[in-house]
C-alpha cells in the first residue's frame, strides 16, 4: 500500500510539470525560397562571365607587361661601339676663328638607351683682339672628358638618336700673353713687354643636347648643343687664361659640335617589336 501511494505522488508531480511547460513556436526571420532550374542556369551564366572577364583582363595585363619588357630588351645588352671625330673646330677655323682645336671620342651601345663615352682631344689659341693691345697664344695642350648619353630613340635603329647627356672635363695648359703694349700718357712713350710660360688647369662639367642620323653603311653624322660650367680655373697673379681646350673661351659657356661618327656593331638591331596575338581559343 505505502509502494502504491508513492507511485501516484511520483505521477502527480510529473504532470503538474508537464501542465507548466510552454510550447513557443519559432517563427522564420527570412521566408525561404526555391529556384527553378531556369534561375539556376542564369546564376550559372552569371558567374562563368564574370570568370570570363577576370580572365580576359589578366591576359590583357600580361600582354602589355610582356610588351613592355619586349621594348624593354628590343636591342642585346651590348649593341655595338662608336667612334667619332668632332669636325666643329677644324670647320670655324677654316673660316676665320683663331682658337679650337680637335678630338675623337668613342661609345659603348648598351641596348640602345645608356652610351658611357670618352672624349680625347687638343685644343690651342692664337688671337689678338681687335684693338687690343695683346696677342694670346695658347700652344696646343690635352684635354679629356668622360660622361654618358641617354637616347630617347632606344627603340628604334642605332645610326637614328636623339640624347641627352652629361660630360666632367679637364685640362692643364700653358699660355703666353705677347706684345703688350702701354702707353705713358706722361712721358708720351710706349711701353712693350710679354707675360711668358703662365700655366694654368681647369675643371668644369657640361650638359649636352644632340642628334644623330645615319649616311650610309655604318657612316653617321651627329650634331651637339653644349652648355658648360666652371668648377674650377686656376688663375695667375699677372694674367688670366681667356681659352681652355675643351672648353672654349672664358665668357662663353656655350659650344657646339660636328661629329662624323662611325659604328662596329655587333648585332643586327630589331626593326620594331611585334605584339603576341590573342589566344582567342577561350573564347
Amino acid at each position: 500500500m505505502k509502494y502504491i501511494v508513492l507511485v501516484l505522488v511520483v505521477c502527480l508531480s510529473f504532470g503538474s510539470l508537464m501542465a507548466q511547460r510552454r510550447v513557443t513556436p519559432v517563427t522564420p526571420t527570412k521566408e525561404l525560397k526555391v529556384l527553378t532550374k531556369e534561375e539556376l542556369k542564369e546564376i550559372k551564366k552569371r558567374e562563368k562571365a564574370e570568370r570570363h572577364y577576370a580572365d580576359s583582363v589578366a591576359r590583357d595585363s600580361m600582354k602589355v607587361d610582356s610588351i613592355k619588357l619586349a621594348k624593354r630588351n628590343l636591342h642585346p645588352l651590348l649593341v655595338g661601339i662608336t667612334t667619332g671625330i668632332n669636325l666643329w673646330d677644324p670647320l670655324m677655323r677654316a673660316f676665320g676663328q683663331d682658337h679650337g682645336g680637335v678630338d675623337v671620342w668613342g661609345s659603348l651601345n648598351l641596348r640602345n638607351r645608356y652610351f658611357p663615352t670618352v672624349e680625347l682631344g687638343m685644343g690651342m689659341a692664337n688671337s689678338t683682339p681687335d684693338e687690343g693691345n695683346f696677342t694670346y697664344k695658347n700652344n696646343a695642350a690635352f684635354y679629356a672628358k668622360i660622361g654618358a648619353n641617354y637616347n630617347f630613340m632606344y627603340a628604334k635603329n642605332p645610326k637614328y638618336q636623339l640624347y641627352g647627356g652629361a660630360r666632367l672635363g679637364f685640362s692643364s695648359f700653358k699660355y703666353d700673353v705677347k706684345d703688350i703694349t702701354v702707353n705713358n700718357g706722361y712721358w708720351g712713350d710706349q711701353q712693350h713687354f710679354d707675360i711668358l710660360d703662365q700655366k694654368s688647369s681647369a675643371f668644369w662639367g657640361e650638359l649636352l643636347v644632340g642628334i644623330q642620323v645615319g649616311l650610309f653603311k655604318n657612316f653617321s653624322m651627329g650634331w651637339t648643343i653644349r652648355y658648360h660650367f666652371m668648377f674650377h680655373l686656376k688663375d695667375n697673379v699677372n694674367s688670366r687664361p681667356w681659352y681652355i681646350p675643351g672648353y672654349g673661351t672664358r665668357d662663353n659657356p656655350i659650344n657646339a659640335s660636328l661629329s662624323l661618327i662611325y659604328t662596329i656593331p655587333f648585332h643586327k638591331s630589331k626593326a620594331k617589336v611585334v605584339p603576341q596575338k590573342e589566344d582567342k581559343s577561350e573564347e
